[in-house]
């Protein structure tokens, strides 16, 4: 695992994340709003886990799972809450199949104005623990 890899897929993580949050400033009024929130949730939850994976790889642990790179996140004290992000895991499984459902969609983007935070404070812990390097 290339320390490059690593620093690609982080940064990747950094603009998703600021996406989900610009796109959770937005007043939700909108069908679309809503939708596109949680697509963009959909997006920074996949690039969490791969960026979590491709860290613990490059820490020597070699996750083969979305779950198992949670599981191992949180063992090694990176995650503080692992029965909500692998709720997070399946909330991004549900919502690609469910979005549709007006009720589900809403329910959807209370929980990831709930998680919000701890998804930032997970991209600051990473980024503070692989600076880029210039």
């Amino acid at each position: 695992m290339s320390d490059r890899k690593l620093q690609d897929s982080l940064g990747n993580l950094e603009k998703a994340m600021a996406k989900l949050e610009s796109a959770l400033q937005i007043p939700r009024n909108r069908e679309l709003v809503v939708e596109g929130t949680i697509q963009r949730f959909e997006y920074v939850i996949e690039l969490m886990w791969k960026t979590l994976k491709r860290a613990l790889e490059f820490e020597g642990v070699y996750p083969k799972t979305p779950r198992e790179s949670v599981k191992e996140a949180f063992k090694i004290g990176w995650l503080d809450d692992e029965d909500e992000w692998l709720d997070m895991l399946d909330s991004r499984n549900t919502t690609s199949h469910n979005y549709l459902d007006e009720e589900f969609a809403e329910d959807n983007y209370d929980d990831i104005v709930h998680v919000g935070p701890l998804l930032r404070k997970t991209v600051d812990f990473l980024r503070a623990r692989y600076p880029q390097q210039s």
